[in-house]
């Protein structure tokens, strides 16, 4: 893509990774509570409730983000004190049925015309503490196919109401082995950066995808 490799040396400077290990919990709905804290002005969420060892993990991870946030702006500061590393929001876009699914922005000028949005998608389980990954969802080729149908008749919709999606992407657009996803209430969000499906100014593109639809059969 595009600029992303803006994004990859960043990312390098940014991410330090901290796995929560699988927690059995006692009997019951798991439900938790959110807020928005600050370390040296970077948001993070921090979440309250639950599995207290799972929430507990969960909010380290959420802290260090800030963190390194604050640390990858000090060393691009010294290349160039023009240059910036911020977080721009910390959002929990998902929390029902014990998983749920927090969302960073993160935004990165290292020179040129204008900044690089970056996208880092926190998707666990409440209950075990373990990280669901894109294949949890689409498990299969049918499903990856059933997917991309969706995403690509999402973005033609996009493309017909001037959202200012390329055409040229509405059937050729990227999805890694582990792309940008968060959860909703029906299924999964698949994120397109700057560039990938629309211009800069458009920012993240979302797509929607329902369960239902990546799991239809075909006939």
């Amino acid at each position: 893509m595009k600029f992303r490799w803006v994004y990859v040396l960043i990312l390098a400077l940014i991410t330090t990774i901290i796995v929560p290990t699988a927690d059995a919990s006692a009997a019951g709905t798991i439900a938790v509570k959110s807020k928005v804290l600050y370390y040296k002005g970077q948001p993070y969420i921090e979440l309250s409730g639950g599995n207290k060892s799972v929430t507990t993990k969960l909010n380290k991870m959420f802290k260090v983000h800030a963190v390194n946030i604050v640390s990858a702006d000090k060393k691009i500061k010294k290349e160039n004190k023009k240059y910036s590393v911020s977080t721009t929001s910390a959002t929990v876009k998902f929390n029902q049925k014990e998983k749920i699914s927090v969302v960073y922005e993160d935004y990165i000028y290292a020179g040129a015309a204008h900044g690089f949005p970056s996208s880092t998608s926190y998707n666990y389980d409440l209950r075990t503490g373990k990280k669901l990954k894109f294949i949890n969802f689409v498990q299969n080729d049918d499903q990856l196919a059933n997917l991309e149908d969706s995403i690509s008749s999402s973005l033609r919709a996009m493309y017909n109401a001037n959202q200012g999606i390329f055409e040229e992407n509405i059937n050729d657009f990227p999805l890694d082995q582990e792309p940008a996803f968060y959860l909703y209430d029906k299924g999964i969000v698949i994120r397109f950066y700057p560039y990938e499906v629309a211009p800069y100014a458009a920012g993240f593109v979302d797509v929607k995808v329902p369960y239902s639809k990546i799991s239809k059969i075909s006939k």
